[in-house]
C-alpha cells in the first residue's frame, strides 16, 4: 500500500479512529439471552476498548463460552473477540481475530465498526472502503459515517477507491454527494471537489443535486473558478461573464427538489417584494413586485466575470428609467466590498446603459439586484427583458 502525501495517512487514519469512537452507543438487537450482556454497553466495540485504557480483567472471559452457541453469528464472534481484548489487553491477538469479521458477512453493525478500528490501525485503506459501504448500504449511523468519508478524501488512495465505488452507483451515492452541510474544512472541501471531478473526468455524468452543494463550499474558500468548471462541465456552454442574460433558464420550471445553483438567477422573496421569471411573446423577463419598503436583494447571481471595469446594458419596459430609479445594480466581493452602477446613457425607451462606479477589485464577483431607498412607500412592478455585463477595461 502506496504511502499518501508524506505523513498525511499518519494523520489521517487516528483521526478516523477518533471520529468513529463516536458511534460506540448504537447496537444491533441481540438474540440470545447470554449475549445480551454485551450489548448493555460499548465493551463489545474495540472503538472503546481501545478509549478506555486499562483491560476489563479475566472476568470477560468467562463470557468467551457464548461462540460456542453460534460460531458463525458475526454479533456474536465481534463481541466475544472484544471481551477477549479487554481481559488480556493482547493488541496483536486482537488484529488477528477481528480479521475473522469479514469472513461472517457484513449484517452487524458492531462487528463492522470493529472493522473500522481493525482497518484503521492497521493502515488497510480498501478495508476501510469496504466497511464504510457496508454501514451506507445498511442505512445506519449515516450522521457519523459521512464524516468520515470527508475526513477521508484528503487521502489520494481512498478517493480513487471512493470514486471507482460512486461509478457503481451504489444506493447510497446521492445522499452522500448531497451531503455537504457539514463539510467547513478547506482541505475536506477540496476533497470533496476531486472526487466530483475525477467522477465527471471518468465521464459519469453527476445530476443537478448531487453537483449543487459542492458550488457554494467552494465559492466560500475561494474556489469559485473550479466551482464554475464542475457546472459548465454539467451544464455545457453559457453566457459570460453573466449566464441566461434574458432569464430563459430562469424561467423554466424546475422540479420541486431542484437545489439552487450559484451560477444561475436565484429570485428572492420577502415582506414586501417578490421577484419572478417568466415566459411571454417576447421571451423571458424578470418581474419585480415592491412595495417600496427597505432595500432588499430581488435577484443575484455568481458572475464568472474577472476583476477589471464594467458597464451594464439593461432592457426593460418603458420608461427604463422607472425602473433604473426603483432598483440598483452592484457587484459583490466573497472578501468584502462591492461596487455599484450609476446610470450612463438612460432614456424614456426600454434601453439604459450603467458604468461601474470603480473597477472590481476581484474574480467571479456576484452581481445583485437591489431595491434603492425611496421617499415613500408606493407598490409598482418592473420588468426587465435582458441584463448584459459587458467588461470596458482593466
Amino acid at each position: 500500500m502506496s504511502a499518501i502525501g508524506g505523513g498525511s495517512r499518519r494523520v489521517v487514519l487516528p483521526l478516523v479512529l477518533a471520529a468513529s469512537s463516536l458511534a460506540v452507543t448504537s447496537y444491533y438487537a441481540v438474540t440470545t439471552p447470554r449475549l445480551a450482556r454485551f450489548s448493555a454497553g460499548s465493551d463489545t466495540n474495540l472503538l472503546a476498548t481501545a478509549v478506555k485504557g486499562p483491560p476489563a480483567g479475566p472476568r470477560a472471559l468467562a463470557d468467551v463460552g457464548v461462540v460456542a452457541a453460534d460460531p458463525l453469528d458475526q454479533q456474536t464472534v465481534s463481541a466475544v473477540i472484544a471481551a477477549r481484548a479487554r481481559a488480556s489487553g493482547d493488541t496483536e491477538r486482537t488484529l488477528k481475530e477481528a480479521a475473522l469479521l469479514r469472513e461472517l458477512g457484513w449484517r452487524s453493525n458492531t462487528a463492522l465498526k470493529n472493522l473500522l478500528w481493525l482497518s484503521g490501525t492497521t493502515q488497510n485503506i480498501p478495508m476501510l472502503m469496504d466497511t464504510l459501504d457496508a454501514l451506507l448500504r445498511r442505512q445506519r449511523l449515516l450522521d457519523q459515517i459521512y464524516p468520515i468519508l470527508n475526513l477521508m478524501t484528503v487521502d489520494a488512495e481512498f478517493r480513487r477507491l471512493l470514486v471507482e465505488r460512486l461509478a457503481k452507483r451504489p444506493p447510497w451515492r446521492a445522499y452522500y454527494l448531497q451531503s455537504a452541510s457539514d463539510l467547513t474544512d478547506p482541505q475536506q472541501i477540496d476533497g470533496r471537489f476531486r472526487v466530483m471531478r475525477a467522477v465527471q473526468a471518468g465521464g459519469d455524468r453527476l445530476t443537478r443535486n448531487e453537483l449543487a452543494p459542492i458550488l457554494p463550499k467552494l465559492v466560500a474558500i475561494g474556489r469559485a473558478e473550479e466551482a464554475f468548471g464542475l457546472w459548465t462541465k454539467y451544464r455545457g456552454a453559457v453566457d459570460r461573464p453573466l449566464a441566461d442574460t434574458r432569464f430563459t433558464d430562469a424561467a423554466k420550471p424546475l422540479s420541486a427538489d431542484a437545489l439552487p445553483i450559484p451560477f444561475e438567477w436565484q429570485l428572492g422573496s420577502g415582506s414586501g417584494y417578490y421577484a419572478e421569471a417568466s415566459q411571454d411573446s417576447e421571451g423571458g423577463a424578470l418581474a419585480i413586485d415592491w412595495d417600496g419598503r427597505g432595500a432588499p436583494v430581488f435577484a443575484r447571481q455568481q458572475t464568472s466575470a474577472r476583476a477589471g471595469r464594467y458597464r451594464l446594458n439593461v432592457l426593460g419596459e418603458a420608461p427604463i428609467s422607472a425602473a433604473i430609479s426603483k432598483v440598483g445594480f452592484r457587484l459583490v466581493c466573497r472578501t468584502g466590498g462591492a461596487v455599484e452602477f450609476s446610470a450612463e446613457a438612460v432614456g424614456n425607451g426600454r434601453l439604459a446603459r450603467l458604468v461601474a462606479d470603480a473597477g472590481v477589485p476581484c474574480d467571479y464577483p456576484e452581481l445583485q439586484l437591489f431595491g434603492l431607498v425611496q421617499p415613500g412607500t408606493s407598490a409598482g412592478s418592473i420588468i426587465f427583458r435582458s441584463i448584459q455585463l459587458v467588461r470596458t477595461g482593466a
